[in-house]
């Protein structure tokens, strides 16, 4: 997204779903009559495992005598499918890629019921067992964050005293082909996954059309916001408490699709800068009579205005800095002498108060 996560490799937590392809394939010779044998459809490392499990050895076990009695087409189909929804990179960017075979339904209708779904969702259940060490993973990504906030925002802190939410990007009720790779789970703070994201399909837009959609391991997206068109409270008489307006560069498929998946531009309009914009403000005004620059110059306004929001642009992952950067940058350059001279007169009010 905003920048890359690093993807820790070899690590136990991808065991599960490397163990579940193994499944898999061992049973595509199986037919009506194949008993269900852990050594023999099983990885060895995992038939202890499952011996301690029985809960899960039963899933397994239900979708094998699904499985089993499958035609021969079908059983190639579904490893097929399985083997190709594993490559994200491909699968989140190219959109030519038809994803709706691997969508719960279609793989329900293939297999004839929903023991495959079932054995997904039990398998993803176990990833908080000790033994996977999500937290582990987890704190490898942290690690190797040189920002350690949400990528998916810009704005929220990650936090190493707790494990973040873990989000399955390509959703694990739509997709239960990819619900324990980790591959598909990311970290991401709780106001973009529970709050935002939540179970929107990232591969398909609501008219049922593919979009592509950045894969965080790998890619991220090079973007800056701007206030192009806004309107500045106190400087409008058809609109006193202004109306600001958010536009993202560049303006192409991939930022529109963050800001569509994490409602980026209502979030940073309404949780930071309609409620923060006068504090901003002020807090600019008092750091420059701190700093004994004298406001009642326009040109003085916008330098020191320009410079702040060079500051902030310079840091954006600090602080909300992704917004407040491009914020002062726009009031630097607005040219709007209404703003200016409120700031002057807020300027002239703090240093010389009137005395009752």
């Amino acid at each position: 997204m905003l920048f890359q996560y690093t993807y820790p490799e070899n690590h136990s937590l991808g065991h599960l779903n490397d163990y579940l392809i193994h499944f898999v394939n061992s049973i595509q010779e199986t037919h009506e009559n194949s008993d269900f044998n852990l050594e023999d459809f099983f990885h060895p490392d995992f038939v202890d495992i499952l011996r301690e499990s029985p809960k899960l050895l039963l899933k397994f076990e239900a979708f094998f005598e699904t499985f089993k009695s499958l035609p021969e087409a079908s059983k190639n189909q579904f490893l097929t499918i399985l083997t190709e929804a594993q490559d994200f990179e491909n699968v989140f960017l190219n959109i030519d890629i038809d994803c709706e075979i691997y969508k719960t339904e279609r793989i329900e209708n293939l297999i004839g019921n929903k023991t495959f779904k079932e054995l997904a969702d039990f398998l993803f259940s176990c990833v908080k067992y000790d033994r996977w060490d999500i937290k582990g993973h987890y704190e490898l990504i942290y690690n190797a964050l040189e920002h350690k906030i949400c990528p998916f925002c810009g704005i929220h802190p990650l936090h190493k005293t707790f494990r973040e939410d873990y989000d399955h990007l390509a959703p694990k009720a739509i997709y239960p082909l990819v619900s324990v790779n980790p591959k598909n789970l990311a970290p991401m703070c709780h106001d973009c996954n529970s709050k935002n994201k939540g179970a929107k399909d990232i591969l398909y837009l609501a008219n049922g059309n593919r979009r592509a959609f950045i894969y965080p391991y790998t890619q991220h997206i090079a973007v800056t916001i701007n206030f192009e068109n806004s309107i500045i409270p106190q400087t409008d008489i058809e609109n006193p408490k202004g109306k600001w307006k958010i536009v993202l560069n560049p303006n192409n498929e991939s930022t529109e699709n963050w800001n569509r998946v994490f409602n980026i531009k209502k979030r940073y309009l309404i949780d930071f800068v309609i409620p923060n914009y006068e504090t901003w403000l002020k807090d600019f005004v008092a750091d420059c009579i701190e700093d004994n620059i004298d406001l009642n110059d326009i040109n003085i306004i916008k330098s020191e205005l320009q410079r702040l929001g060079s500051r902030f642009r310079r840091k954006w992952y600090e602080q909300a800095n992704i917004i407040k950067g491009p914020l002062f940058e726009y009031l630097a350059n607005c040219d709007n002498d209404l703003f200016y001279n409120s700031v002057r007169s807020l300027f002239n009010r703090i240093v010389n108060p009137v005395q009752l």
